[in-house]
C-alpha cells in the first residue's frame, strides 16, 4: 500500500510555534538550522531542498515563465512557490532557498500584526532572505572548512560552486564574506559616470553647441569585502584604465592574473588581481578578486 504524503506544515509557523517570534537576525539563522535538522540533512552536500519540501509536505516549486522576478511565494498557506524556468539550475536553487526564508517572514508578519509589534523593513528582510539562502545552501561550518583547505581564489570558487551546486557569483560572495585575510570581490561593467548619463538641466544644446558625447568606461558596479579588509573604500562607478588586467580580461575574453596597483580616487592599492569576463543578464562584466 502506498503511503499518503504528509499534510502541509508551514515551516515558518512551525519554527515560531516552537521558538517564539523573531527577535534578532541570529533567529533567522536558527530557522535555517531548524530546516536542516527537520529534514535530517546532516552534512550531506549539496543541500537536498527536496528533503525539506517532503518533510513539511510542501509541493515541489513550479518552474514557470517569469519576467522581472526569479521567484514568487505564491501561496504561503499551501507552500506554493514559483521559480523562473529559464534560470540556470544553480540560480533556481538559490531562489528556492530565498523563498523558503520568505515563508518565515510571512509567518512573522502575521504574528506581528496580531501582537501589534513592528515588522521588519522590506530591504532588511530581503537581505536576510539572501543571507539565509546562502547559509542553507553553503553552511558556514562546512564552507569555512573547505575554504581553509582550498584558499581564496577563482579556482577555489569554481570547485566550491560545483560541490555546493550554487552559482559562481553566489559562491564568490560567500567565499569573500567568510574569508580570513584582506580580499575584495568587485564586479565591473561598462558605464558612463553619473554626471555623463544625463545632461544638466541648465545645459543648452543648439546647432552651434551640440551635446557632448562620452565613451563608457569599465567601472565598479558593486563590491563585497572580507571582514578583515582595511584597504579603504571601493567607490562605486570608479573607472579603471584600459591597460589594467581587469580591463584586459574583458578585451581578451580570458582570465587575467597578476600584481597591480589600482588607483581608486582617494589613493592607490597594491594587490594581486584575478579577473574573469562574465555575462550577467545582458551586461558584459568582469568579476575580479583583489588580494592584499
Amino acid at each position: 500500500m502506498c503511503s499518503l504524503p504528509p499534510s502541509y506544515q508551514h515551516p515558518g509557523y512551525a519554527f515560531l510555534h516552537r521558538y517564539g517570534s523573531l527577535q534578532t537576525e541570529a533567529d533567522v539563522f536558527h530557522y535555517v538550522e531548524f530546516l536542516r535538522e527537520s529534514a535530517n540533512l546532516s552534512n550531506r552536500l549539496p543541500t537536498d531542498l527536496d528533503a525539506i519540501y517532503q518533510h513539511f509536505g510542501m509541493p515541489i516549486p513550479l518552474k514557470v515563465p517569469l519576467d522581472e522576478q526569479q521567484g514568487i511565494l505564491l501561496d504561503s498557506y499551501q507552500g506554493v512557490i514559483l521559480i523562473k524556468e529559464d534560470d540556470p539550475i544553480v540560480r533556481q536553487r538559490f531562489t528556492e532557498g530565498h523563498e523558503l526564508m520568505e515563508l518565515l517572514f510571512d509567518a512573522q508578519a502575521d504574528v506581528a500584526q496580531k501582537l501589534q509589534i513592528p515588522t521588519w523593513e522590506e530591504a532588511r528582510k530581503e537581505k536576510l532572505c539572501d543571507a539565509g539562502a546562502a547559509e542553507l545552501l553553503m553552511p558556514r561550518s562546512q564552507f569555512t572548512s573547505h575554504l581553509n583547505h582550498l584558499g581564496v581564489s577563482l579556482d577555489s570558487a569554481r570547485s566550491l560552486s560545483a560541490l555546493y551546486q550554487t552559482s559562481l557569483l553566489a559562491t564568490l560572495i560567500r567565499l569573500v564574506e567568510l574569508a580570513s585575510g584582506q580580499h575584495a570581490l568587485v564586479v565591473w561593467h561598462r558605464s558612463l559616470k553619473p554626471s555623463e548619463r544625463k545632461p544638466a538641466k541648465s545645459r543648452r544644446t543648439t546647432a552651434e553647441q551640440p551635446a557632448p558625447t562620452y565613451a563608457p568606461k569599465l567601472r565598479i558596479w558593486w563590491r563585497v569585502t572580507s571582514p578583515d579588509w582595511q584597504a579603504g573604500f571601493l567607490p562605486r562607478d570608479k573607472s579603471i584604465d584600459d591597460t589594467s588586467l581587469i580591463a584586459q580580461a574583458l578585451t581578451t575574453g580570458q582570465t587575467q592574473k597578476g600584481q597591480e596597483s589600482l588607483p581608486l580616487g582617494w589613493g592607490t592599492i597594491d594587490c594581486r588581481v584575478e579577473a574573469m569576463p562574465v555575462q550577467i543578464g545582458e551586461k558584459s562584466c568582469v568579476i575580479s578578486l583583489l588580494h592584499l
